[in-house]
């Protein structure tokens, strides 16, 4: 079982891949570039290598809020969906809420908190969580993301 854990949003595109014994991989990648369908299979691009790689078991995405989702987020969500589909890979969403609930931390200071379990289950990532309490600018959260999407998904299938 290999499960691959994607958050994203307009600039940063983060994944995970881990396995029952270890966190195989992990990557941010910044777009600085304005939002197109190209930006689009950029994405989904940067994932062929993955799935071919590493025997992808399940994908999973962390989404925002409903309301935080904007037109070309859906259009990135349903590619995913449509590229996860055509290699036979079952795809799923995890919401906010399901995530604060697995990471068992309130909605309050939830993206710290979240970093916490992260880092006590993958203590590689400690210099990762360091960097960013540390920047102004939010750079490693969506690592922080991918890797809880797929460790709960891990927890859910044990």
């Amino acid at each position: 079982m290999v499960i691959l854990g994607i958050s994203t949003n307009t600039r940063l595109t983060s994944y995970a891949i881990i396995s029952p014994t270890e966190l195989i991989k992990y990557v941010t990648h910044l777009h600085k570039v304005s939002w197109t369908s190209a930006k689009t299979d950029q994405i989904i691009a940067s994932l062929e290598p993955c799935v071919r790689q590493y025997c992808i078991t399940t994908a999973l995405l962390s989404i925002p809020y409903e309301h935080y989702q904007t037109a070309s987020y859906k259009v990135l969500k349903t590619a995913l969906s449509r590229f996860f589909s055509r290699h036979r890979i079952p795809f799923k969403v995890v919401t906010p809420p399901e995530l604060a609930a697995w990471a068992q931390h309130p909605t309050e200071q939830g993206k710290k908190a979240l970093m916490e379990v992260v880092v006590a289950r993958y203590p590689e990532l400690r210099i990762c969580q360091q960097k960013e309490l540390r920047n102004r600018s939010k750079y490693y959260y969506k690592l922080f993301e991918a890797v809880a999407v797929a460790h709960r998904e891990l927890d859910q299938q044990h």
